[in-house]
């Protein structure tokens, strides 16, 4: 689980330290308040290339950092000691850009190669998935995922023709 996020001299950022408490996190904002400049961030943390147009502008070098929690994450762990980069406690990813255009990746505190970042990424989206889906009460299995999407579409559109019929003046909307 991520934990914090540190971003310096990164496209229009100059400073940036986030850190998420445990639990479910959302970024919500207007367009162009700066989600996907946190989520790039995190892409490049994870193996994406660099790009120069990405070091901010008058910056001499941009660098970004992020430790992950990793205490449900065994797989992690193992690959970490496989690769011989494991630490103690939380994994910290941090990568630099210069304004020549040279990038430069770390991992819990020892130089990475982008191809290191990349395997490791693969390794934390692999996730155990059961064998079938659980069966719900009543005896029956869970309903296919185009099944459940089509249910809550049609129930946000209920929604929708709701509201906007209380905000035309009908009462029994």
């Amino acid at each position: 689980m991520l934990r914090l996020l540190s971003i310096r001299d990164f496209v229009v950022v100059e400073t940036l330290d986030l850190e998420l408490a445990s639990g479910f996190s959302v970024l919500t904002g207007e367009t162009g308040a700066g989600k996907s400049i946190l989520l790039d961030a995190l892409a490049l943390l994870l193996g994406d290339r660099f790009e120069l147009r990405q070091l901010r502008p008058g910056a001499s070098r941009a660098e970004l950092a992020a430790v992950f929690e990793l205490d449900d994450r065994p797989e992690v762990a193992a690959w970490l000691g496989e690769e011989g980069l494991a630490a103690e406690g939380d994994l910290l990813i941090r990568r630099t850009l210069d304004a020549q255009g040279k990038s430069r990746a770390w991992i819990n505190g020892r130089p990475a190669t982008l191809a290191q970042l990349q395997r490791g990424r693969r390794t934390a989206g692999r996730h155990p998935r059961p064998a079938r889906a659980p069966v719900a009460a009543g005896g029956r299995g869970a309903a296919p995922p185009g099944r459940r999407v089509r249910r809550l579409h049609r129930a946000r559109r209920r929604g929708r023709r709701r509201l906007a019929g209380l905000a035309h003046g009908d009462r029994r909307a």
